[in-house]
């Protein structure tokens, strides 16, 4: 399985979900658009999408003019059934992608949070793993509406 990775700042450790895919054996291909623009070209390469965080805003298309071409990646990805990961930032551009609106600065969260997995959650094959309830480190201030 290759599964493309994007960096959205350097420096990005893919913590424990580059420990997943490395027992999964995927073969990653990492782009990193913030140093040369570069994105996935042709998403039949690849079986999955994973979008890491970033210290700029999913709206910061003045310093960051990827982005737009970012979010409509995704969610070619998505309509293409494959698999799309966003983290933190990645979160945000996915919304962004299928029409979902950023908000900036109005949401400071830091610290340790626990998470709750709906009915929906709870049935799903990758979030059951965490099981009904499990902490998170959140650190961000910006957030999203869910698209429709």
């Amino acid at each position: 399985m290759r599964v493309a990775i994007v960096e959205n700042q350097a420096r990005t450790p893919f913590g424990q979900i580059g420990l997943a895919l490395d027992e999964a054996g995927a073969e990653l291909a990492i782009y990193r658009p913030w140093l040369d623009g570069g994105l996935p070209a042709d998403i039949d390469a690849h079986a999955a999408l994973v979008v890491l965080g970033g210290e700029q805003s999913a709206l910061d298309d003045a310093a960051h003019p990827y982005l737009p071409a970012l979010a409509a990646l995704m969610r070619t990805y998505g309509e293409a059934g494959r698999a799309v990961l966003g983290v933190c930032l990645g979160s945000q551009i996915l919304a962004r992608g299928y029409g979902g609106a950023n908000h900036l600065g109005t949401a400071p969260e830091f610290g340790w949070r626990e998470v709750r997995a709906t009915a929906a959650g709870r049935s799903d094959p990758v979030l059951s793993a965490a099981g009904a309830a499990f902490p998170i480190f959140q650190w961000h201030r910006d957030t999203f509406t869910l698209p429709a």
